[in-house]
């Protein structure tokens, strides 16, 4: 009984119970650092497994600098969302990097990944013809919105974008001011707004002061 009771006695000392306190604290530290560590690698694989991941790939690899803040952007953005806009004006955009955005917009929708809500791919001068054309090929059903305004488009393209307007119920609204438009496909723009008429369309600037209001706050 008397060893019991100097047992006892010697847990209580204070540098004993300082000791256990500094174990015990040491152990949650490694505990905590060990959990944080698993919670970051498991963020980073969810990360790197998302779809829209295909798109950054893209842009990063464009190499541009508005191509690299938008990749970044991307990043930001929640993996719960359900869809995506691309928006990337004023980007030094050919028709090759056209191709490498198409095909990442593919790879997005096999993976059944987020839907692409809106497209605008404005003031990128040197996309042209064979640029719309891998973009509007790769666009899917989802898509609402899409603006290629001044983007050195003639009416092959015209006529491409109307035919796929015509087969996407879900395209609410079209801007493609500024592009090189012949009176004939203008006015087969203006059929395809009669047949549906829900859709918001520019394919023509319809002032000097809009043109000017348009180029001054869309970057």
């Amino acid at each position: 009984m008397t060893l019991i009771m100097l047992g006892q006695k010697a847990f209580k000392k204070p540098e004993v119970t300082n000791r256990i306190k500094i174990q015990v604290l040491a152990m949650i530290i490694i505990a905590v650092t060990v959990l944080l560590s698993i919670f970051n690698l498991n963020a980073s694989t969810t990360f790197n497994n998302q779809p829209i991941n295909h798109l950054i790939d893209a842009l990063v690899e464009i190499n541009k600098p508005k191509s690299l803040k938008i990749a970044e952007e991307l990043k930001l953005r929640r993996n719960n969302v359900g869809s995506y806009n691309l928006i990337i004006r004023r980007a030094s955009l050919n028709s090759l990097d056209a191709k490498k955005i198409s095909k990442a917009i593919e790879k997005i929708k096999q993976s059944n990944g987020p839907l692409l809500d809106t497209i605008s791919m404005s003031f990128n001068k040197d996309l042209g013809d064979n640029g719309l054309d891998f973009i509007i090929k790769a666009l899917p059903k989802s898509t609402s919105t899409i603006a290629f305004v001044d983007c050195g488009l003639t009416d092959v393209s015209g006529k491409k974008i109307i035919d796929w307007a015509y087969t996407h119920e879900d395209i609410k609204e079209i801007y493609l001011e500024g592009n090189l438009f012949s009176k004939n496909i203008i006015n087969e723009f203006m059929k395809l707004k009669y047949d549906k008429p829900e859709i918001s369309m520019i394919v023509e600037w319809p002032s000097e002061g809009f043109k000017k209001m348009v180029i001054q706050n869309y970057k």
